[in-house]
């Protein structure tokens, strides 16, 4: 089994018995000294309280472990604002706000900005400045909240 796969096997139960979704895990480094990152987060969102607890049960359950690297460093955090939303529970979360959103459609990549009004596992509903836009959920390549300053 390859480390990484390895890895989500160990870490994405302990995210989900503490309420969170191993969204992403990323190894970087070298192979004798490793960098992982977990990206976790959940419904309310992850605060640095939440990533510090997440980090010391992962830390506590790798370094009991053999058949892993005995040096790392573990880096545990929130994906970030500019994180592609892919989940039904990140659209919820996201609804009333402006959305980014790259689909394909006819064999052309299109770009709408509007505000998430409704989505569906099959779809999602945006309000933008030319009216209604619904978008199938399988055409999406990357959706993003747009962010306001």
């Amino acid at each position: 089994m390859e480390l990484k796969e390895k890895l989500i096997e160990i870490i994405q139960p302990i995210c989900e018995g503490e309420g969170f979704y191993l969204l992403e895990l990323k190894i970087g480094g070298s192979v004798r000294n490793p960098v992982v990152q977990i990206f976790a987060d959940n419904e309310q969102g992850i605060t640095l309280n939440d990533c510090v607890l997440l980090s010391r049960k992962i830390q506590d359950e790798l370094d009991f472990r053999d058949d892993l690297p005995a040096t790392y460093r573990l880096d545990v955090s929130s994906p970030g604002v500019d994180h592609p939303l892919k989940f039904d529970w990140e659209f919820k979360k996201n609804l009333g706000r402006t959305l980014v959103v790259k689909h394909r459609l006819e064999d052309r990549l299109w770009r709408e900005v509007g505000k998430l009004i409704e989505f569906s596992a099959g779809q999602i509903v945006l309000e933008t400045k030319h009216g209604i836009k619904e978008i199938k959920r399988e055409n999406i390549e990357q959706a993003k909240v747009k962010l306001q300053w």
